[in-house]
């Protein structure tokens, strides 16, 4: 994908008043965690106040880390979200089911200094990847990894880079050699608390914005 096509997730939401001002510069995914341990953790009565907000052309994308499929098909069925991100340990068989009943499936996969590729084996009927950084949380832990991993690797399918992201790092984005690079998750270095986004910051990284309509591409370098 040509790096100004580049799609624009921001997770981690929250607010419904933080999310009305965010919709407002067209994100192309906005992502909704319902990871009871996270800090930016979404109950359902919060949701079901969030999704009477207009989302135009927004996605929202579904947070879950080792749950049942059961459970993220149930909350797909009340219209939580267009998009699942499974961000455990779950098994080729979840992306499978998930996929079969009609959802697209971002699986995201942590990476070290040590990421054997191989691994990505396992997941591939899943739509996309997402790439974050290895550390203690399963995400949200602010910190980049060596992004040249990936470049060695030669990722076949579209994925998302993500782990640490914030408005300084668009030029060196620019510069990152992967023809399969599909979009950029921002989560915590846009934030003024967890689950609260710093709108300017947001601004900053969906701007210039493709013609109304198009989506939140952005112009790189």
């Amino acid at each position: 994908m040509d790096k100004q096509d580049l799609r624009i997730k921001i997770c981690g939401m929250r607010e419904k008043e933080n999310i009305h001002e965010i919709l407002e510069f067209e994100p192309d995914y906005l992502g909704f965690i319902f990871y009871e341990k996270s800090s930016r953790y979404v109950s359902e009565s919060q949701m079901k106040e969030i999704i009477k907000l207009n989302f135009g052309e927004t996605e929202r994308v579904g947070v879950f880390v080792n749950e049942t499929t059961d459970k993220i098909l149930s909350y797909a069925d009340r219209g939580y979200f267009d998009v699942v991100q499974l961000h455990g340990n779950e098994s080729a068989e979840t992306v499978r089911a998930l996929r079969n009943e009609g959802l697209e499936v971002i699986k995201v996969v942590s990476v070290d200094d040590d990421f054997d590729p191989k691994v990505l084996n396992k997941y591939s009927e899943a739509d996309y990847f997402l790439f974050d950084t290895k550390g203690k949380l399963p995400g949200g832990n602010g910190v980049k990894f060596n992004w040249e991993v990936l470049e060695k690797s030669k990722i076949k399918k579209p994925f998302f880079l993500s782990g640490g992201l914030g408005v300084d790092d668009m030029k060196e984005i620019s510069n990152f050699n992967s023809k399969n690079l599909y979009g950029l998750d921002f989560n915590s270095k846009l934030e003024l608390e967890p689950g609260l986004k710093d709108v300017s910051k947001v601004k900053h990284v969906l701007a210039p914005l493709a013609p109304k309509g198009g989506g939140g591409a952005v112009e790189l370098g």
